[in-house]
């Protein structure tokens, strides 16, 4: 990876761990985790089904840190291993280490905050539809701007047609032919 490349990935990673922090911390099952790894440091990540692409990258980046690992390795309940201030340093630092590639970790953030439509984050998954006004994910979006990614516009953020980004998004769709629709339309 180059310079803005690793600078992107530290930014996704950043933000998948400061989103999966905040998680931890409003678990409703943080007592029952808490009684259970006493010795772990908190909040304690538990993915389930909706999480577990936060836990398949940040675990081989090092940021998260299996509590309870099965017999082949996997976990449901996780520590944090550094601040999410150091979060995007750690994952520059491990990228080359097991870590997902620039577009797994791109993947990954994009279906996690597609997850929660535009509302909270002012997140969209759409082509040529403007997001990111709130400001929430400016440090991401703008180190994805010189990769080509997005475009910054008046009206926000607009992802553009690049590879891996029209791979990723089209794959949501469900399609395997970028031509097979307009998404404009």
């Amino acid at each position: 990876m180059n310079e803005m490349e690793l600078h992107a990935y530290g930014k996704l990673a950043q933000a998948l761990a400061e989103r999966a922090y905040q998680l931890a911390e409003g678990d409703l099952n943080a007592d029952a985790l808490a009684s259970q790894f006493p010795n772990a440091p908190r909040p304690i990540f538990a993915h389930n089904d909706t999480f577990t692409s936060l836990a398949l990258v940040l675990w081989p980046l090092g940021i998260l840190r299996p509590l309870n690992p099965g017999p082949k390795g996997w976990a449901s309940a996780f520590a944090f291993e550094c601040s999410t201030e150091e979060a995007a340093q750690v994952a520059e630092r491990n990228s080359q280490n097991g870590g997902p590639s620039l577009p797994e970790l791109l993947e990954a953030f994009i279906d996690f905050f597609d997850s929660y439509g535009k509302d909270y984050h002012d997140f969209s998954s759409a082509i040529y539809v403007p997001f990111g006004r709130n400001g929430r994910m400016t440090q991401v979006l703008n180190a994805l701007v010189p990769l080509g990614y997005v475009e910054k516009a008046n009206e926000g953020y607009i992802w553009t047609d690049a590879e891996p980004v029209m791979r990723i998004l089209y794959g949501f769709k469900g399609l395997s032919d970028p031509d097979a629709f307009d998404p404009r339309a």
